[in-house]
C-alpha cells in the first residue's frame, strides 16, 4: 500500500460518513495495516529483536484525520536499526502525516518513562503494531510495573501535571474557543484518568460511568469533525470553524454544537475533579481513613475520610438528606462517599413542580450554599447524579446553556452556582442571608425559557419555585424583586447620572425598603463577580456603592438636594483663563476650552488617538467657556504625554474634520485584526428618567472611536451633551448620553427628530 493509497483510504472513510470513535478505530486499523506492510518490506523477515510501537492517541486507537503519528522503534540492545528507522520514517512523511518518532531499547524506554511524565503517559497505552510482540510485551510491562508499583509517586506526578494544565488552559465548557484536548474537561483528562486507574482503583468508576463514556465520545466526534473541516491538525474549536463543524455533525446550528461541547466538558471535568479529590483524600493516609464511623449529625457520618449517610437513612423519606450530607462534606472538606451518591440517585423524592418542600430541606439547601465556593462542586455533584432536578425541574433548561461571549465566563447554570457561592461571603451585609443565597442561585433561571425576556420568565418561575420551597408570601415577593431587578443597580450606576435626584428616586421607588436594597446590593456584587473579570471593577463598585448610599438616604426620608449644573469654584477659576487647558488628576482629566459645538466628540476622538479609555464624562459651560470632566481608565504602563495631548487637542479643535479622518484611518488599520461585528447597533430612548434631559442609550460593537463617532453625530443634529457614560460588555459597549437641544435647552421629544437621530447613530456608530 502506497502513501497515496493511505490518503485515499482516509478520504474514503470520511466520505462514507464515519465520524467520532467509528472513524478513529477504522482509521487506526488502516494505518496499522499500512505500517505492517511497510515494516515487513523494510525488515524483510528479520523482525526478531525489533518492534514498532504505537504510542499516545495512536496507541489508544483515537487517531483523528490530521493526528500526529506517535511511533517508537524498539530494539534489543546491540541490534543496529538506524537504516530501518530511516526506511520507516520517510514513507510516513511522504504520506503527509505528522510524525513524532524515537528509537529506544527496553531499558531506555523504562528510564525515559521514569523521568518524563509525558513519555510515561504515552507508553502506558502503547501497543505493538508490527514486529517482535514478545519484546514489546516485556518492555511495556516494565513501564507499567514501574508506574503501578509506586502509586503514590505516580499519582502525585500526574495530579501536579493535571492541576498545572487546568490553571493554564481554562475549561472546555466555558471557553469561547475551547481546546478539546488540553482544557479542563478535555481529552487529556480522559487520558489522565486512564493512567490514574492503573495506579489506583479509585479512578476506575469514573471511566466506567456511561455518561462519562458518552461525553468522551462527543469530544471525539467534534475533534474528528474539526480535523475534517479544517484539513489540518487542530484541537482548538475556533469560532470561525464552529458553524462548519456543526454542519458536518448534522447539528441544526452552532448553538447546538456549543451545548454539546459544554455538556461533555462539564461531565468530564466533574468526574476528573471528583476523582482527584478522592485520590488526594486517599493519599493523605490512614489518619483520615479507617476506624469507626464518626457521627456528624442525624443520619450522617464521617466514614473513611468521606461523608456518608447511615444505612437506616432514607433519601426518599427525608427530602433534606441530599443537601445535608453535601453541606456536611463541604464543611468538612471531604467528598461524599460514592455509595451514598448511588443511594441518593436511586432514592430521590419524586420529581414534581407542585410538591411542597419541607422546612428542613429549604434550610439544608441554604446551609449548603452558605458554605461558599466549595458548595459549587457539591451542587454540581447533585446535578450530575440527577438529584438536583428532582427538587428544581427548572434547572434542566439552564444546564450547560452557553453564554458564548467574552463578558460571561460560565454557562448559565455554573454562573448561578458561582453567584451563590460568592454571595456567601456577603451574608453579613444583609438581614436575610437565606433570601440572598436563594436569589443568587435563581436570579437567571429564566434564561432557560424557550423564548421572550429572561427576566420576565424568571419572575414567573421564581414565584412558583419559592412557594414550592415553602417561603412565605412576603419572601416570595422579595425573591421576585431580586430576579426582576438584579441588574438595576449596576445598570443605573454605570448608565445613568446618579447626581440627578430623579435617578435615585427611581431606584428607591423600585426597591421600596432598605432591607431589599441591601439584598439587591449584595446580589449585584455576587452576580458581577460570577460573570467574568470585566464585570466588576473598582470603578463600578464605587458607583454602585454611591448609588446604594444615596438610595438608602432617600428611603430613610432624606430630602434630595436640587441638581446643580453650574461649574464649581475650581472650574470657574480654570475657565476664567479663557484658554484650552488639560488638567489630569488621578482617574480624571478635566478639559477646559472655549465652548463650541461637538467639544465632547473632539476630546473623545483625541483621547482615542492617545489610547485613553473614557468611562464617563460630565459637561458644563458658562460665559462662553466649557469644562468637560472625563473619568478615564488610567491602568496603563505609562501615562500619556500631556504636552503632546494638549497640542493634538488644540489642533483637533481648530480642524475637527482632520481628526475625524485620522480616526477613520486608524479604525481601518485595526479592523482586519478584529472579529466581525456581532450585535450591530441599537438605540434606546428614555424621556422619563429625568426632567432635565433626554437619555439615549447606545449599544454597539466595541471598537476604537465609538464614543467620538456617536458624540459627533449628536452634535451634528444640534444636541448638547450634558453627560456621558461608557460601559464595556465583552464584545460590545453601552454608551449613555444625557442630551438637550442646543437651541432651546430642552428635551428632544419630537418623534420625527428622535427617529432621525437614532438612524444617524446606527449608521455612524460602526461604519464599514
Amino acid at each position: 500500500m502506497s502513501a497515496v493509497d493511505l490518503r485515499e483510504l482516509r478520504a474514503g472513510l470520511l466520505a462514507a460518513g464515519l465520524g467520532g470513535r467509528a472513524f478513529t478505530e477504522a482509521y487506526t486499523e488502516v494505518v496499522d495495516e499500512w505500517l505492517r506492510l511497510l515494516f515487513a518490506q523494510v525488515l524483510d523477515g528479520e523482525e526478531d529483536g525489533v518492534v514498532l510501537l504505537a504510542v499516545g492517541g495512536y496507541g489508544r486507537r483515537e487517531l483523528c484525520p490530521a493526528s500526529d503519528l506517535d511511533l517508537v522503534l524498539l530494539h534489543e540492545r546491540g541490534k543496529s536499526v538506524s537504516g530501518v528507522a530511516e526506511a520507516l520514517w520517510y514513507p510516513v512523511w511522504d504520506a503527509g502525516l505528522h510524525l513524532d518518532h524515537s528509537v529506544r531499547t527496553p531499558r531506555e524506554l523504562v528510564v525515559m518513562a521514569g523521568k518524563d511524565l509525558k513519555v510515561a503517559l504515552g507508553l502506558l497505552t502503547a501497543r505493538p503494531v508490527a514486529g517482535d510482540t514478545s519484546l514489546a510485551a516485556r518492555a511495556l510491562e516494565g513501564v507499567r510495573r514501574d508506574w503501578t508499583n509506586r502509586p503514590r509517586t505516580s499519582l502525585a506526578r500526574l495530579r501536579e501535571a493535571v492541576m498545572e494544565r487546568w490553571d493554564a488552559s481554562g475549561d472546555v465548557a466555558f471557553l469561547l474557543e475551547p481546546d478539546l484536548k488540553q482544557s479542563r474537561g478535555g481529552l487529556r483528562d480522559v487520558e489522565a484518568l486512564g493512567a490514574a486507574a492503573l495506579a489506583t482503583p479509585i479512578a476506575a468508576p469514573a471511566l466506567e460511568d456511561e455518561a462519562f463514556v458518552a461525553a468522551h465520545d462527543v469530544l471525539l466526534d467534534v475533534r474528528v469533525a474539526l480535523h475534517s473541516v479544517t484539513g489540518r491538525q487542530a484541537d482548538v474549536l475556533r469560532r470561525e470553524d464552529q458553524a462548519e463543524v456543526a454542519e458536518w455533525l448534522t447539528m441544526a446550528e452552532r448553538a447546538a454544537l456549543s451545548l454539546a461541547v459544554a455538556s461533555a466538558g462539564r461531565r468530564i471535568a466533574w468526574a476528573a475533579e471528583d476523582t482527584w479529590d478522592r485520590i488526594e483524600s486517599s493519599l493523605e493516609g490512614p489518619g483520615r481513613r479507617g476506624g469507626r464511623d464518626v457521627a456528624v449529625e442525624p443520619d450522617i457520618v464521617l466514614r473513611d475520610g468521606e461523608m456518608a449517610i447511615e444505612a437506616s437513612a432514607s433519601p426518599a423519606l427525608d427530602d433534606s438528606l441530599p443537601f445535608r450530607v453535601c453541606a456536611a462534606a463541604a464543611r468538612g472538606g471531604v467528598p461524599v462517599a460514592r455509595d451514598t451518591l448511588r443511594r441518593l440517585a436511586l432514592q430521590p423524592p419524586a420529581p414534581s413542580t407542585s410538591v411542597r418542600w419541607s422546612d428542613d430541606a429549604r434550610h439544608a439547601l441554604v446551609s449548603l450554599l452558605g458554605c461558599g465556593p466549595v458548595a459549587v462542586r457539591h451542587m454540581e455533584t447533585l446535578d450530575a447524579i440527577g438529584v438536583l432536578t428532582h427538587y428544581l425541574p427548572e434547572w434542566d433548561a439552564v444546564r450547560n446553556r452557553p453564554q458564548r461571549d467574552a463578558y460571561h465566563t460560565y454557562t448559565v447554570d455554573r454562573h448561578l452556582l458561582e453567584a451563590a457561592g460568592g454571595a456567601a461571603a456577603l451574608v453579613r451585609s444583609v438581614h436575610r442571608p437565606d433570601l440572598l443565597l436563594m436569589g443568587a442561585l435563581l436570579h437567571d433561571i429564566g434564561k432557560g425559557a424557550a423564548s421572550g425576556d429572561h427576566t420576565s420568565a424568571g419572575m414567573a418561575m421564581i414565584v412558583d419555585i419559592a412557594r414550592r420551597m415553602a417561603f412565605d408570601e412576603s419572601d416570595v415577593e422579595t425573591l421576585e424583586l431580586l430576579v426582576r431587578d438584579h441588574l438595576l443597580l449596576a445598570e443605573t450606576a454605570t448608565r445613568r447620572d446618579i447626581d440627578d435626584p430623579a435617578t435615585v428616586g427611581t431606584v428607591a421607588a423600585r426597591v421600596e425598603t432598605v432591607e431589599r436594597l441591601e439584598l439587591l446590593a449584595a446580589l449585584t456584587e455576587a452576580d458581577a463577580l460570577a460573570t467574568g473579570p470585566t464585570a466588576w471593577s473598582k470603578w463600578k463598585a464605587e458607583l454602585v456603592a454611591e448609588l446604594v448610599l444615596r438610595t438608602r438616604d432617600r428611603l430613610g426620608g432624606a430630602v434630595p438636594e436640587p441638581f446643580r449644573e453650574s461649574p464649581t469654584p475650581e472650574l470657574r477659576r480654570l475657565m476664567a483663563r479663557r484658554k484650552l487647558q488639560v488638567v489630569p488628576d488621578r482617574g480624571t482629566i478635566t478639559v477646559v476650552a472655549p465652548d463650541q459645538p461637538g467639544l465632547l466628540a473632539v476630546v473623545a476622538g483625541t483621547f482615542t488617538l492617545h489610547r485613553i479609555g473614557v468611562r464617563s464624562a460630565v459637561a458644563t459651560s458658562e460665559d462662553g467657556m466649557a469644562a468637560d470632566i472625563f473619568y478615564v481608565d488610567m491602568a496603563r504602563e505609562a501615562f500619556p504625554d500631556w504636552v503632546r495631548l494638549e497640542h493634538d487637542l488644540s489642533a483637533a479643535l481648530e480642524d475637527p474634520a482632520r481628526l475625524h479622518a485620522r480616526l477613520v484611518d486608524r479604525m481601518r488599520s485595526v479592523r482586519s485584526s478584529r472579529r466581525a461585528a456581532v450585535a450591530g447597533t441599537d438605540v434606546v430612548v428614555d424621556n422619563d428618567a429625568t426632567p432635565r434631559a433626554t437619555v439615549l442609550e447606545v449599544r454597539t460593537d466595541d471598537g476604537p472611536g465609538v464614543l467620538h463617532r456617536v458624540a459627533h453625530v449628536l452634535g451634528e443634529h444640534g444636541l448638547d451633551i450634558l453627560s456621558a457614560k461608557v460601559e464595556t460588555l465583552g464584545h460590545e459597549v453601552v454608551d449613555t448620553f444625557y442630551v438637550r437641544t442646543a437651541s432651546e435647552g430642552a428635551k428632544l421629544t419630537d418623534p420625527v427628530a428622535l427617529a432621525r437621530v437614532c438612524d444617524a447613530i446606527v449608521a455612524g456608530a460602526n461604519p464599514e
